[in-house]
């Protein structure tokens, strides 16, 4: 999970996924590290200033084709996402489960 230092993740944050994610779920998400990144890189620049707080609650979507995180972003007017977002990371999770069963 080195690979999150660069996006400015701290030791706590990284820890605090050690001990949350399955062994298999970290495995994953190390092997899927260029996804993670890539999805981490676009939020980012998205404008989601929180994005290590919704990454330590939700670190299942990062790991999801770029095209289709993306896709979910695009769907939702960016001031108004990223207003709901700071105030409660939450509202990623709830979005991407909108966009998938939708």
């Amino acid at each position: 999970m080195g690979f999150l230092y660069k996006f400015g993740f701290t030791d706590e944050e990284i820890n605090s996924l050690k001990e949350t994610l399955s062994k298999d779920m970290y495995s994953e998400m190390a092997f899927l590290n260029k996804i993670v990144s890539e999805n981490l890189d676009y939020l980012k620049s998205f404008g989601v200033t929180n994005y290590s707080q919704v990454f330590v609650k939700y670190p299942e979507i990062f790991m999801r084709d770029p095209e289709s995180f993306k896709n979910v972003l695009g769907k939702f007017d960016k001031a108004d996402l990223i207003d709901k977002v700071l105030k409660n990371p939450a509202v990623i999770k709830k979005m991407v489960d909108y966009v998938d069963n939708n």
